[in-house]
């Protein structure tokens, strides 16, 4: 559908940093994609596509990965998706391919059973039958202090940001909306909110720190919550076919279309170190005192 990458001048909307950057975005539902992205056709334009996704037709083993971009969501989906096909065999496509938000419906629903959707976006924005049927859900977590760092670099090469990195945190620490994809305080409360009021829903949720340091305990765990066997031998090669350097080598050289250099940068954890000024640390730490969220975050292991 052609039409869904059509961009009408009245809604996109500009949002300014104090030194002359800007961003257009576009969005419904308190979701927003780049404007340029849309118009490249890179993915549907979310004013007419989102609230399409919300009736879209899921069925009862589809799984919804969900996380705040740059928290994650290449490395978790790769290791989901070789548990359910029982080997350590990297998917044929990238993950984008089974993205909820860069599809229209009708792409989504004609992959192959067993999907494993990922998504950034807030529950609210998910199927309506995502919350009938109880879909199985992982939802991922990262310090947020490295999901800035990663996201100002995804940015830089993906829409084109051409401002410092502290210039970007203007962006990131933005407590109004709109936000770039959203606001991460807002993603990450409403996620919690879900989770403890839909308690009979099932959620899996993985932290990305103790996924780097115990990945062989984490992708077992995540096995039982998807019902699907894993010994240690299985386990021990997922978690070596999915360390960062392999799946970053993995995507630029088995997958269709592969992009590795746009979204595998480094991977560690605590490279927030390295970018944050005193000034700026003391200015995120109020940011997370205004919003605390009831997840404790690792900044070093």
């Amino acid at each position: 559908m052609a039409s869904e990458t059509n961009v009408s001048e009245d809604d996109i909307i500009r949002i300014h940093d104090n030194h002359g950057n800007t961003i257009e975005l576009l969005g419904s539902g308190g979701q927003y994609l780049s404007a340029s992205s849309v118009r490249s056709g890179r993915y549907p334009n979310p004013v007419t596509n989102i609230p399409r996704l919300r009736k879209m037709n899921v069925n009862e083993d589809d799984i919804f990965l969900c996380a705040y971009p740059k928290a994650g969501t290449h490395w978790t989906w790769e290791i989901m998706t070789m548990l359910l096909q029982q080997s350590a065999e990297y998917h044929p496509r990238e993950k984008d391919s089974h993205m909820y938000e860069f599809h229209i419906p009708e792409t989504l629903q004609a992959l192959e059973p067993l999907r494993v959707f990922n998504t950034h976006v807030r529950p609210n924005n998910l199927p309506e039958q995502f919350f009938e049927k109880r879909c199985k859900t992982v939802f991922v977590q990262r310090n947020p202090k490295d999901i800035a760092v990663s996201y100002y670099y995804h940015c830089k090469n993906l829409i084109q940001f051409g401002g410092t990195f502290e210039q970007f945190m203007d962006f990131f620490l933005k407590e109004d909306e709109p936000v770039y994809h959203c606001a991460w305080y807002k993603y990450t409360l409403e996620w919690e909110q879900f989770i403890k009021e839909n308690p009979d829903h099932p959620v899996h949720c993985i932290m990305y720190e103790q996924l780097q340091q115990n990945a062989v305990e984490e992708i077992k765990r995540l096995a039982t919550f998807l019902k699907t066997p894993c010994d240690d031998k299985l386990a021990n090669l997922i978690a070596e076919k999915c360390s960062f350097q392999n799946l970053k080598d993995a995507t630029l050289k088995v997958k269709k279309g592969g992009k590795s250099w746009t979204v595998f940068r480094k991977g560690k954890v605590g490279d927030w170190k390295t970018h944050f000024t005193v000034a700026l640390n003391e200015k995120f730490d109020q940011y997370l005192q205004r919003h605390p969220t009831t997840s404790v975050y690792t900044y070093d292991i």
